[in-house]
């Protein structure tokens, strides 16, 4: 009896589930799929960059937050300010009208000290005069420094001024009132720089003559004044 021939054909191989051939390449190992990765791809080894591009990404959003909000409260400042100078007499101060302090206070001005929104917060009335040679540099280490001038109005008009020009420039007053036979006016305003800015205003009672020479002084009398700006040290 003669043995099953042997036609060198065999039944293709199934796949465990019997149901198809198996995915397998030609040296027995599975196949990939058209365009997709090959079959057993892992990922390089390493840590993965993904959670230090989420820290990135929440570090430059809080720099552009930082950065607008910083822009919109100068543009606030900048506006308050031109509202201010372009206003007309300040209410009950027999007609003073605010102008800017930076020629008055041009003799106590550094490069960059103290920064421009703090100058820019504090006015003085319209036809302030500087005593000469009263500039004075104070500090040692941060910036501390005073100089005299006149107001062209009497003490009680220049009290209601500063008062009004202090809140209206988002100063926060400290105290303010009676000092020996002087008034003295002490405020404080976030710089720029990153500082807090004090400023004392000292008025003095009302006089008829001035020591500038030169200046005008009105029949209601003058207010000599004294201006103190420093920057509070971080050790205070």
């Amino acid at each position: 009896m003669t043995g099953p021939i042997d036609t060198g054909t065999r039944r293709p191989e199934t796949s465990g589930n019997g149901h198809g051939p198996s995915s397998t390449n030609g040296s027995g190992g599975p196949t990939r799929p058209p365009g997709g990765p090959p079959a057993g791809a892992r990922r390089p080894p390493g840590p993965s960059t993904r959670p230090a591009a989420i820290v990135f990404g929440i570090i430059l959003a809080i720099f552009v937050l930082g950065f607008v909000a910083d822009d919109l409260t100068s543009a606030h400042h900048s506006a308050a300010a031109h509202h201010r100078l372009a206003a007309t007499a300040v209410p009950d101060t027999g007609g003073l009208v605010a102008e800017p302090s930076s020629d008055v206070l041009h003799p106590i001005l550094s490069a960059d000290e103290p920064p421009a929104d703090i100058v820019s917060a504090l006015v003085v009335p319209k036809g302030t005069e500087v005593v000469p040679h009263t500039a004075a540099q104070l500090g040692l280490g941060s910036y501390d420094a005073t100089i005299k001038v006149v107001f062209p109005a009497p003490e009680q008009e220049a009290i209601t001024f500063v008062r009004t020009e202090l809140a209206a420039g988002s100063w926060a007053k400290v105290s303010a009132g009676a000092s020996g036979s002087d008034y003295l006016f002490v405020d404080e305003h976030p710089g720029s720089d990153g500082y807090e800015w004090e400023l004392g205003v000292t008025l003095s009672p009302t006089t008829y003559s001035s020591p500038v020479a030169g200046m005008s002084v009105p029949a209601t009398g003058v207010t000599p004044v004294k201006l103190r700006l420093f920057a509070i040290s971080d050790d205070f």
